[in-house]
């Protein structure tokens, strides 16, 4: 009997700790949470095959919503995209090395397929974005709108306090879109 006793103690104190553990981790995971992100992106519409691919920058704001496995997300991301400029003399064409700059803010809710207590998660992100393009580039000159819409998918890897994420979104500049794929790290 007393070793029944014995027994049923460890596993309702492994129970408690365990309980108390899980809940510190939701608690983790419902603060706001700030980011980095790097990638490459491709163009599309009226700006496919006047531009290069390029590379993005951004940064980003995550906060958690009552609603587990939702959250809003603000992200400001800067994208350097190549041009096809080139100059031909006598002895051959050369590319130029020029770059249209574009920098995009959003604004986007975030819904997970899994719990945020999980380690992993594939999520979906949707909402609206505003564009910023200098006068003096060739992006400028296709007068792009400077409201749009931006959508995409992710895959999120939580292996200690860090995020590690790998995205890929749509962004509509109209007449075209901007395609990034992202690697990036939330803290």
């Amino acid at each position: 009997m007393k070793t029944l006793l014995i027994a049923c103690a460890v596993v309702t104190a492994t129970s408690l700790t365990s309980l108390s553990a899980g809940a510190q981790d939701v608690d983790a995971a419902r603060q706001a949470t700030w980011g980095i992100m790097a990638g490459g992106e491709n163009l599309t519409g009226a700006y496919k095959g006047t531009f290069k691919p390029g590379i993005v920058l951004g940064a980003e704001v995550q906060l958690p919503l009552p609603s587990r496995r939702l959250a809003l997300r603000a992200d400001l991301m800067y994208h350097l995209i190549g041009e096809y400029d080139y100059v031909c003399i006598e002895q051959g064409c050369t590319d130029q090395g020029t770059h249209s700059h574009l920098v995009s803010g959003s604004f986007s809710m975030v819904a997970r397929l899994n719990d945020p207590a999980t380690r992993w998660s594939p999520y979906v992100v949707a909402g609206a974005a505003v564009y910023l393009s200098g006068n003096a580039d060739e992006i400028g000159t296709f007068r792009p709108n400077h409201a749009g819409f931006q959508g995409g998918v992710g895959f999120e890897v939580r292996p200690r306090k860090s995020t590690i994420f790998v995205e890929m979104r749509y962004l509509g500049v109209p007449p075209g879109g901007v395609v990034p794929i992202m690697v990036g790290m939330r803290f």
